[in-house]
C-alpha cells in the first residue's frame, strides 16, 4: 500500500518554494523540503512543516505532495508530533476526496486499520488511530464492523484498551477522552454508539461463544464490564 502511495503521486509536482507566515516560519525552512527527494525527507524534516501546514505554511497543494511520506511516517508511529490525529485532519482540509489520488489514499487507510488490528501493542496506539480515522472523515462504519469480528487476541486487545482506558462515564454519560474527537460531530457519536448501544456487546458475547483462551475470556469479561458501566 505504502508502494501504491508512492506509485499514484509520483504525477504530484514537487513545490519550488513552501511559502509560510514570515511570523510563524524561519526564512528558507522550506529548503529541505524542496531540494530533498520526498522519500528522503525525515522526522526532523516533516515535524514543523506537518504541525503548520494549512495554517501558517503552504496550501493544499503543497500538501498534497508531501502527503505519501506524510501517511508514512505517522502511520509507522515515527512521526510523533504531530500526532497522528492532526495530520489526518490536515489531509481531510486538504480536500483529499477530491484529489486522483483518493482510491490509492482511501486503500492505504483501510489496509492501515486492518494492519493495526491484527497486531497488538501498536503505535499508535488503537484510540489513536480509530480517532485519526475520524479526523480524515474515513467511513467509521466500515472499520468497526471490521473490528466487531474481534478475529483473534489483538482485536480483542485493542478493544479492552479502548473499553478501560478511554471510554469514561460521566454523570451516567460515555465519553471518549482523546482531545483530538470533535464530540460534536456524527463520527463521534458513531463510535460512542457503537461502543455503548449495543454493537459491541454483541460482539463481545459471540467471542465468548467461540474462544476456550483464558486470556481472552479475561480481556472479553472485563470489555463486558466497562461497557456496561
Amino acid at each position: 500500500m505504502i508502494e501504491q502511495l508512492y506509485t499514484e503521486f509520483a504525477g504530484v509536482r514537487r513545490p519550488a518554494r513552501v511559502e509560510g507566515c514570515p511570523c510563524c516560519v524561519e526564512p528558507d525552512a522550506d529548503l529541505p523540503l524542496v531540494t530533498r527527494p520526498l522519500r528522503a525527507l525525515t522526522v526532523q524534516d516533516l515535524s514543523a512543516y506537518g504541525a503548520k501546514a494549512l495554517n501558517t505554511w503552504g496550501d493544499a497543494e503543497d500538501f498534497r505532495y508531501f502527503t505519501p511520506r506524510l501517511l508514512e511516517l505517522s502511520t509507522a508511529g515515527d512521526l510523533t508530533w504531530p500526532d497522528i490525529e492532526i495530520v489526518f485532519g490536515k489531509l481531510a482540509r486538504a480536500g483529499w476526496r477530491t484529489w486522483p489520488q483518493r482510491r490509492a489514499i482511501e486503500d492505504f487507510l483501510a489496509a492501515f486499520w486492518s494492519a493495526t488490528l491484527a497486531r497488538h501493542p501498536t503505535r499508535p496506539r488503537i484510540d489513536a488511530v480509530l480517532c485519526a480515522l475520524g479526523c480524515a472523515g474515513v467511513d467509521l462504519a466500515v472499520r468497526l464492523t471490521e473490528w466487531e469480528r474481534l478475529a483473534d487476541e489483538p482485536a480483542i486487545r485493542h478493544l479492552h484498551e479502548l473499553a478501560t482506558l478511554e471510554l469514561t462515564w460521566r454523570n451516567g454519560r460515555p465519553r471518549l477522552l482523546n482531545a483530538y474527537w470533535d464530540t460534536t460531530g456524527p463520527q463521534y457519536r458513531e463510535v460512542i454508539d457503537w461502543l455503548t448501544g449495543g454493537a459491541a456487546a454483541v460482539a463481545v458475547s459471540t467471542a465468548f461463544a467461540r474462544t476456550d483462551s483464558e486470556t481472552s475470556l479475561g480481556l472479553l469479561a472485563e470489555i463486558d464490564q466497562a461497557l456496561a458501566t
